[in-house]
């Protein structure tokens, strides 16, 4: 929670946040027809009933839901086209990468085999779909070349052929329409493609009119240029190289499993509540503080009895502390929900093994933990600290940033939470 941690970390948040904002404008809400009274229907008469028992609700913590309960990845799904190549498993994909490109396109060229590391790196999840805008207007040989990939295509080598224009798009870039024909026979041969049939799909009215389509559908709908990616619907306007579009895929993937509302209260203050901490190199044992910190335990015996941390990175280790509690291993994810932090005069940062929930601010106290590796009065009153190491400080200090933390057990009042 170093201060340039904690700004990259608001940082990402507020420019997350911005683009959501923005892009939310430039989209138009569904109105919903309003109930008028004729229409709407009335209740039937019913014989009264003596009252019965009124159930006990369930009290939940005081928190903040990030997220609707929307799944973006659905609505993406509903957008696809016949027209559309895809790659990945569109019916059960969580992120969907939809690019705009053109073959002719150098930036094109540099994102090509970015996309297809993510895909490749978050297949169960990941879906990318490349859709033509070839800007014939300025690039003598997109027509072409979208025109190649698509006879490719009719012999089941649409990917292979993208692959091969984009990796060697500065060998052909320079030559005239006639010489790249040429270099398309020879491209269609090293693929193993039937040449006589692609040299027929390559000139055909059907394959032509399509690619025409396809940049007409972008002027029609002032497509900027490209290329252009859509993450799961949403404008993506950020940095391009493979670390930056990795930690967005990461968060989104995170998004389908995060949480909708706030966690049920089922520790209260005079409990008795230990955690055991399974990890690669041996087990911790936490005495946790529900009278102190009711919130924050609470919310770890939920997340831990939902599977959570199971298989979370130690993505952060250093002499302070290790820091877990993200599946996503970027250090910018959270349960889908936040809460204020809980601090207690009693419990300060004056020894090695606090176990404190990492935050960002106000309110942001989430999935995220930190174990000390020493005292750091400085954060008193700034971390929640929530329970301490009371066996396993050797293992605590041998953990490193090639170690997870495999899964978490909970025993309240000596008796193991199901």
């Amino acid at each position: 929670m170093t201060q340039s941690k904690r700004f990259r970390l608001v940082q990402l948040a507020a420019l997350m946040g911005l683009l959501a904002l923005a892009l939310l404008a430039c989209t138009s809400a569904t109105p919903v027809a309003p109930t008028t009274a004729a229409s709407a229907p009335q209740p039937s008469p019913v014989s009264p009933t003596a009252p019965g028992p009124t159930p006990t609700p369930i009290p939940t913590m005081t928190c903040f839901a990030s997220r609707a309960g929307v799944s973006p990845a659905r609505e993406a799904q509903e957008y696809l086209t016949s027209y559309d190549h895809i790659l990945g498993d569109p019916k059960n994909g969580t992120v969907f990468l939809v690019v705009y490109s053109d073959f002719q396109c150098q930036a094109c060229a540099q994102l090509a085999p970015i996309l297809r590391a993510l895909q490749k790196a978050h297949s169960q999840d990941v879906v990318l779909v490349f859709r033509h805008y070839p800007l014939i207007n300025i690039h003598d040989k997109a027509a072409l070349a979208a025109q190649a990939a698509e006879a490719a295509g009719k012999q089941g080598k649409f990917w292979e052929m993208h692959d091969l224009l984009f990796a060697e798009q500065q060998r052909w870039i320079q030559m005239s329409p006639s010489a790249f024909r040429n270099y398309l026979q020879g491209a269609a041969k090293r693929l193993g493609l039937d040449v006589t049939q692609f040299s027929h799909d390559l000139n055909s009215q059907e394959i032509q009119s399509l690619i025409q389509r396809a940049w007409q559908n972008g002027v029609d709908h002032s497509l900027p240029g490209v290329p252009l990616l859509y993450i799961n619907t949403l404008l993506y306007t950020g940095p391009l190289d493979f670390q930056n579009l990795d930690t967005v895929v990461r968060l989104k993937i995170l998004e389908a499993h995060q949480f909708h509302a706030c966690p049920p209260i089922t520790v209260t203050a005079e409990d008795d509540v230990q955690a055991v901490l399974y990890t690669t190199r041996g087990t911790l044992t936490l005495r946790l503080f529900p009278k102190q910190a009711p919130n924050a335990v609470n919310s770890f015996v939920f997340l831990a009895q939902q599977g959570w941390y199971n298989g979370n990175a130690f993505f952060e280790v250093s002499d302070t502390w290790v820091r877990t509690g993200d599946p996503s291993d970027t250090g910018y994810g959270n349960a889908g929900y936040t809460f204020a932090l809980e601090t207690s005069p009693d419990l300060t940062f004056d020894q090695a093994g606090r176990v404190a929930l990492y935050n960002a601010g106000d309110n942001t106290n989430s999935s995220q933990f930190f174990i000390t590796r020493k005292p750091i009065p400085a954060y008193d009153g700034h971390a929640t600290i929530f329970g301490q190491v009371t066996q396993g400080l050797d293992v605590l200090n041998a953990l490193d940033t090639t170690d997870q933390l495999l899964k978490v057990k909970i025993l309240i009042n000596g008796q193991e939470a199901p």
